[in-house]
């Protein structure tokens, strides 16, 4: 699967001025990795009247949430994640490979897209895990024991999904995989090339099997990347522009903030030192 920065890492939109949650994070057991790209694990505790908006341009798959009050499975989210975090509490998270949204949600998964259900509508199958998860999580939160047994216990919730990869379901993941590493991509007929299908092809796989356009893909990896350009500094907007493959600093201009709601400059200055 893909390497480097992970996707809640590039995705995410820094900002210095709101507190952040401790972050874990942890690598599947080898048995579920074609399904499942990592476990995540915040946990905070900010004072009262203390609020940490957490902005995310998502990675193109599934997620399954796990909190005190509250168990979801979350689709990819088009436009830009947002979530506002109070007080203490924890939360338990799973993000899945490309190729297990359709496993998982089958013909449903299109309506998951920028989209959340309650995890026991979703996959009632899960019930208990939820339950177990819990139950750990509520007396050591941020030990890292508890969220081996928590990743354990989800893990062997989910073994039903988890058969070896058919064509589709590794295509899929190869198609993602492409993108993401491959910084330099900015066409859909180059993409359609690079994994052996013509153009309706693709079309019709990704929106089957992710819910999502090939050009969504495209400009999803080139905007994580921007933001990640852009908040450690160093070159000008028009210059990333360029790099990128836009046609000019306008059109990224564009895109940036119609995703972000703030422009390259403004998110350059909010990161500055």
């Amino acid at each position: 699967m893909a390497t480097g920065m992970d996707p809640i890492s590039r995705g995410r939109l820094h900002d210095p001025t709101v507190p952040a949650p401790q972050l874990f994070r942890y690598a599947p057991a080898p048995q579920y990795a074609h399904l499942i790209r990592h476990f995540w694990v915040p946990v905070w505790s900010f004072p009262a009247g203390v609020q940490s908006h957490q902005r995310v341009l998502q990675y193109p798959s599934t997620l399954l949430v796990i909190a005190p009050d509250y168990a979801i499975a979350k689709g990819p989210e088009p436009e830009l994640s947002h979530k506002v975090l109070r007080g203490s509490s924890w939360a338990f998270g799973v993000l899945f490979q490309a190729a297990a949204g359709y496993r998982l949600h089958g013909a449903g998964l299109p309506a998951l897209v920028g989209n959340e259900a309650p995890l026991i509508d979703a996959l009632p199958e899960l019930g208990e895990a939820v339950r177990s998860v819990r139950a750990e999580m509520a007396a050591a939160p941020s030990s890292s024991e508890v969220h081996r047994r928590c990743m354990a216990i989800v893990s062997e919730g989910l073994a039903p999904w988890c058969a070896p990869l058919d064509e589709e379901d590794s295509l899929i993941n190869l198609i993602t995989d492409h993108v993401e590493q491959t910084p330099t991509l900015t066409r859909v007929d180059k993409l359609a090339a690079a994994v052996g299908l013509d153009e309706r092809s693709l079309q019709r796989l990704t929106r089957k099997r992710l819910g999502l356009s090939p050009k969504w893909l495209i400009q999803r990896r080139r905007l994580q990347e921007a933001g990640v350009r852009l908040a450690v500094g160093g070159c000008s907007v028009g210059q990333l522009a360029t790099e990128l493959g836009y046609a000019d600093q306008a059109h990224f201009t564009r895109d940036f903030s119609r995703v972000t709601g703030l422009t390259p400059g403004e998110y350059v200055k909010l990161n500055a030192p």
